[in-house]
């Protein structure tokens, strides 16, 4: 009797769409070897395994078995060629490496004699087959995806902060997902230039939103978001992005700034350290003899544990945090903002404001004209293209051009309409926060306080002597709370044994005056 062995093979797809049965291609080859005269040594099977690869587990398994039996095992029997494989590039190098093994392959069901070279052709062709219908039906694929794209729809695996339903036709269709709102917070906190993109991805983290580093940035990229889908260049047609019919979690004005902060159009000029409640300020203090940043570490002692700012360049500049930190509570003190300047700067960007908002809606009007002539024109488009005036082609070029041009044009409206909504809310909380800094900031939380040493003093503070200096303080904070004259400038340091080799306090800095 012959040796063999017999491997059976099915995907997922095939069982699901065609009902493709393991036990009846184990029952045909069973019995065909039984009527030829054939043994059966093993039997292979793998269950739900595509055909495009060899990289099949119990095909592996069947290769290392024919290995250790080389020269024992004469055939590999198979019912149809599109079990062994289909892929007919791989599948000729797989029958070269079992030909060296001793082994021929025969496919039960579509025998061929390979004495008869012209056998080769039917062989190429059996193998061929199969492969072409998996291309064919990845293009339909590929083909009905794109098209229900165009139209809107999104068929795929739903993204982050969105779930896959369907609607009451039946078809499929995006819905929110419990994390859409950590999503709109995560577009929101980003579009104010004041995250690093990493401290907002872990700080969203901790609430649940579990993303990795380079997912985060992908799906701030995404336009999906703002109700729009992008549907990627394919052969001869363009990139373009499609109105979605899914509802969005973010506004297309709150995608926008966030684009412009990812693309440096929006820069932020505040870093935030990664602190902990027991070191809210490091990260923002430097050294006042080597000029680097100090950090912050815990310490045992007699009393128990002990928290301080040093320095990790070999300087032996260190502080207790709770002096540092009551010191940096009374300089807050401080710098105040008088109610009578307040109410003139109010009075001045009142004013200010009712003169841009004219002119903001006149531009608004002119770039809504431009949109209501683009429509015009596109209107003009579509009845030539039914009239048969202009291709198919043509029409497509023109359709793109203007949307294009929409696009532009609704990004110009949104930026125009952002720009001033709500400035005179955020002036009056501004004053009022600067009017009573010191307890907002003792009462505020840690991401706060963080915030608030950011905005306030851009520049990196010092502390010595037991008090705080800035080599710049904001701007537009030093003019207010100085009737317009600047933070005081500060004497040098006399000199001490100390800060005789300081490259920091002995120069020009600044300290707060209030009048």
């Amino acid at each position: 009797m012959i040796p063999a062995i017999i491997y059976t093979r099915v995907s997922t797809d095939e069982q699901a769409e065609k009902g493709f049965s393991l036990r009846d291609q184990k029952d045909k080859l069973t019995k065909y070897c039984e009527a030829k005269g054939i043994e059966v040594m093993r039997h292979f099977e793998d269950d739900g395994y595509s055909a495009k690869t060899f990289k099949r587990p119990q095909f592996d398994s069947l290769l290392e078995y024919l290995k250790k039996n080389k020269g024992v095992i004469r055939k590999l029997l198979i019912i149809k060629w599109d079990r062994f494989s289909r892929n007919t590039e791989a599948s000729f190098v797989m029958i070269t490496q079992l030909h060296k093994l001793g082994v021929e392959v025969e496919a039960i069901e579509q025998r061929l004699d390979d004495s008869v070279p012209e056998n080769l052709i039917m062989k190429a062709l059996y193998l061929a087959i199969p492969e072409v219908e998996n291309l064919r039906r990845s293009l339909n694929t590929t083909n009905g995806m794109r098209r229900a794209l165009k139209e809107g729809r999104y068929v795929s695996t739903a993204p982050y902060g969105f779930k896959n339903v369907r609607d009451a036709q039946n078809r499929p269709i995006i819905v929110h997902s419990a994390m859409a709102e950590v999503l709109k917070k995560a577009f929101e906190l980003f579009a104010t230039g004041t995250w690093q993109i990493e401290i907002l991805r872990k700080k969203l983290y901790g609430e649940g939103m579990k993303v990795s580093k380079s997912n985060f940035h992908v799906l701030l990229r995404n336009p999906i978001y703002c109700g729009k889908l992008r549907v990627k260049a394919f052969r001869d047609e363009e990139e373009e992005i499609v109105q979605g019919i899914h509802e969005p979690i973010v506004s297309e004005e709150l995608f926008n700034d966030v684009q412009n902060v990812l693309d440096g159009k929006k820069k932020s000029k505040y870093k935030y350290a990664l602190v902990n409640k027991d070191y809210p300020m490091r990260g923002h203090l430097i050294c006042p003899r080597c000029g680097k940043t100090l950090t912050g570490s815990s310490g045992k002692g007699n009393g128990g544990l002990y928290f301080y700012y040093h320095c990790t360049k070999g300087c032996k500049e260190r502080h207790k945090t709770e002096i540092a930190h009551t010191a940096f509570e009374s300089w807050l003190g401080d710098i105040t903002l008088k109610p009578e300047i307040a109410a003139l700067y109010m009075a001045v960007m009142e004013d200010t404001f009712k003169t841009n908002e004219g002119d903001r809606e006149q531009d608004i009007k002119k770039i809504q004209a431009a949109i209501d002539k683009n429509r015009e024109l596109l209107d003009k488009a579509t009845n030539k293209l039914l009239e048969d005036e202009i291709d198919k082609d043509d029409f497509k070029r023109i359709k793109e051009k203007i949307g294009r041009e929409s696009m532009d044009c609704q990004k110009q409206i949104s930026d125009l309409k952002a720009a001033e909504s709500g400035y005179k809310e955020y002036c009056r909380f501004g004053f009022s926060l600067l009017s009573d800094m010191k307890n907002c900031y003792v009462s505020a939380n840690l991401e706060n306080r963080q915030k608030m040493l950011g905005l306030i003093f851009p520049e990196k503070l010092v502390f010595y002597n037991s008090t705080f200096q800035t080599m710049e303080a904001n701007e537009v904070l030093s003019l207010l709370c100085n009737g317009g004259k600047g933070f005081s400038i500060g004497e040098k340091e006399k000199s001490s044994e100390n800060a005789a080799q300081s490259c920091v306090v002995t120069a020009l800095g600044f300290k707060p005056k209030t009048f």
